[in-house]
């Protein structure tokens, strides 16, 4: 089963980047529960994988004044030893934006965890986001069309950095459009994007303190509702749009602004969430109002699996950053879900069917098929295996930067090399082999006579006497004149063949073999 943690309400989610464990919830504005309550709550729960508990323990909770749009969960701030889980910033439906200490809400100790509130918008936050090179610069905008930067290295007392204007207040338009999301750049830390209400997606520059480049759809006049920056190329970025009218996804390169690079086709109405993994950089979640949650193969544009459809739409996901194939989705329906996408692999179709209650249900009816490729976290970095004569084969797999020569654009590629070795566990035994194939390689008399005297001097150091004697009887069997030095010890002849076969049966039996054909070969001449 794909899910894994599921709780009954209605709101947006963070994990939190420094602990697995951990996962914030906001309440949603725009969503009334059955009880119609009006309350709006910051929670953290803990999620423990190893436990069957479908619900996630509550680890704390904080009431707010207003209900969340965005909620973002950043990394702690340099020098900041009393947040050791970073900080909790939500966009709320009246212009603010709060941040809380999320060790105060989970401790328990009873101190007020809300760090500073910011009343500087005067529409619904829509955009919250950390800049992941330097955590204390917070970015948000609003549905009045300004884009705000925060430097929150003091939280308590956070300082802001003079609005962005954007290209419609540069033309002298009273009431700029609506952004709708806002995300930082992964590769350039200045860079950032927003997503307008009126199609366009702006590119600013904060060393400039201006716009540098805005991308719009020429073929269509669709709403843009969110936006995701490839964290592999630095100029790239994919746009979605909540409009039904152009349900598809739109991978964009800054270098030509003229028109999308690629398109991923297979909504059927407006998207409303995506989430690029952090893990595996060729995978991209996306939910639309068409009841489906899709993972793309950013490469090939194909849809790698599928999450089971439910009652009604999810309007948000979320990967986990440390957890590898954990992603979050909140449904108007009030549920937040924790999946696993490796159990996302159901192709069949959605069937919605209504109980004796009035209650719907939905089961996805359908053959049942495996992921297409596995994902990166599960393959296999290296490997060994061993071979014949002692030989070891290994293979190391490591990224690499590739820099393509036509169009100079970077991609990660994975390359990999393969390595042949040779075992060796007994070096003595080593030794002695190659110095026997060395003495009989060449059927030179005098090698093998020099390499029976030395076999015979090192048994006979040893004390064995009846060894050294054979090896002795080996060596005139390679003497120049070995026959008529045989006859004249006819009577030891045969004693000393019987301890040949004695001494032969201790030895290896390719050595015995080669040294009696040698010996017979030089009686014979």
């Amino acid at each position: 089963m794909a899910m894994l943690k599921q709780l009954d309400r209605s709101a947006t989610v963070a994990f939190c980047p420094l602990s697995p464990s951990l996962m914030a919830a906001g309440t949603v504005a725009g969503a009334i529960d059955m009880s119609f309550s009006t309350n709006s709550v910051l929670e953290v729960f803990t999620l423990d994988f190893a436990s069957g508990d479908v619900a996630p323990p509550l680890s704390g909770s904080v009431s707010v004044p207003e209900r969340f749009c965005r909620i973002a969960w950043g990394n702690k701030p340099s020098d900041s030893s009393n947040l050791p889980y970073g900080i909790i910033a939500g966009g709320l439906a009246d212009g603010s934006i709060c941040l809380w200490n999320p060790a105060a809400i989970t401790d328990g100790s009873g101190h007020n965890p809300i760090l500073t509130r910011m009343p500087k918008h005067t529409g619904a936050v829509k955009g919250v986001e950390f800049n992941s090179f330097s955590p204390n610069l917070l970015a948000s905008g609003a549905a009045d069309g300004e884009l705000c930067i925060w430097d929150v290295a003091n939280p308590s007392q956070p300082s802001l950095y003079p609005a962005l204007k954007g290209p419609a207040a540069a033309a002298g338009v009273t009431t700029p459009p609506e952004i709708t999301y806002i995300g930082w750049n992964k590769k350039v830390q200045h860079i950032l994007a927003s997503t307008q209400v009126d199609g366009s997606t702006v590119v600013w520059d904060l060393k400039k303190q201006r716009p540098v480049i805005t991308l719009k759809d020429p073929n269509s006049q669709r709403r843009c509702s969110v936006l995701q920056w490839n964290p592999d190329v630095a100029t790239q970025l994919v746009v979605a749009s909540d409009d039904d009218r152009s349900p598809t996804l739109q991978m964009w390169d800054l270098r030509n602004s003229m028109s999308p690079v690629k398109e991923f086709v297979g909504h059927t109405k407006g998207v409303l969430g995506m989430s690029w993994c952090p893990q595996d950089h060729s995978l991209l979640l996306s939910c639309s109002k068409d009841n489906r949650t899709i993972c793309w193969d950013v490469n090939t544009t194909d849809v790698v699996c599928e999450l089971p459809s439910g009652v009604h739409w999810n309007f948000d996901v979320q990967w986990s950053p440390t957890v590898p194939g954990i992603f979050s989705t909140s449904s108007f329906d009030g549920k937040v879900a924790v999946c696993n996408v490796l159990a996302c692999t159901s192709s069949g179709a959605p069937v919605e069917t209504f109980n004796a209650d009035f209650t719907g249900s939905t089961t996805t009816v359908g053959d049942i098929k495996p992921l297409k490729r596995p994902p990166t976290w599960l393959r296999r970095p290296s490997g060994v295996c061993f071979g014949f004569g002692g030989r070891l084969v290994s293979f190391v797999n490591h990224p690499q930067q590739i820099t393509d020569p036509m169009s100079g654009q970077t991609r990660p590629v994975d390359t990999g090399s393969i390595s042949v070795t040779q075992v060796v566990t007994e070096h003595q035994l080593v030794e002695h082999s190659e110095s026997f194939e060395n003495a009989i390689a060449g059927r030179d008399r005098a090698a093998l006579q020099e390499f029976c005297t030395s076999k015979a001097a090192a048994a006979g150091a040893a004390g064995a006497q009846d060894v050294a004697e054979t090896w002795t009887f080996m060596g005139v069997l390679f003497e120049e004149d070995a026959r008529r030095c045989v006859g004249t010890k006819e009577a030891s002849i045969v004693g000393r063949c019987w301890r040949l076969v004695m001494v032969g049966c201790n030895m290896p039996c390719s050595h015995f073999c080669l040294f009696i054909a040698a010996g017979l070969g030089q009686l014979c001449t």
